[in-house]
């Protein structure tokens, strides 16, 4: 009985594996803004992307028949400005849109777009006002949930 269990806890070590994926290009197809053609957004959703794969359980391998393709398609900054008097409300909503595809063997399998999202609220009692630079802190909040999403509906 102990050699029987042996030899399949043995077996089934063998058949356990990780699933290893690809990180592919990510390009980023912003046709207007500021961040039109910029390549750090797209090393950063890169990275992001690798860091998300890593901790759903999936391993990373550049071999692998299973590749991520990542487009980005939109970043913009909404802002709301609310003022009465001496008091202000500020708020900034950052959104970044891209579509994931999923290959394997060469063959596109499955395709997914998704939106990130991060807000800022700010409120005071003197206006100061900086003007139209971006928060890193909320552009990677985004980065990160629009990774999370994209790896949720692809369904590795």
């Amino acid at each position: 009985m102990k050699l029987l269990l042996f030899l399949l806890s043995f077996l089934f070590s063998f058949s356990i594996f990780a699933q290893e994926v690809n990180i592919g290009a990510v390009e980023n197809k912003i046709i207007l803004g500021d961040l039109a053609g910029n390549r750090d957004l797209t090393f950063g959703v890169q990275n992001v992307l690798e860091e998300v794969v890593q901790d759903a359980g999936y391993d990373l391998n550049p071999n692998s028949s299973l590749e991520i393709t990542v487009d980005i398609l939109f970043f913009d900054v909404k802002k709301n400005n609310v003022q009465l008097a001496v008091y202000s409300k500020n708020t900034d909503i950052y959104t970044i849109i891209a579509r994931a595809t999923l290959h394997k063997n060469g063959k596109k399998k499955k395709q997914v777009t998704a939106k990130g999202q991060a807000k800022s609220i700010s409120s005071a009692t003197l206006v100061v006002d900086k003007g139209g630079k971006f928060s890193q802190t909320n552009v990677s909040t985004a980065i990160k949930k629009l990774c999370e999403q994209l790896i949720t509906k692809l369904k590795l």
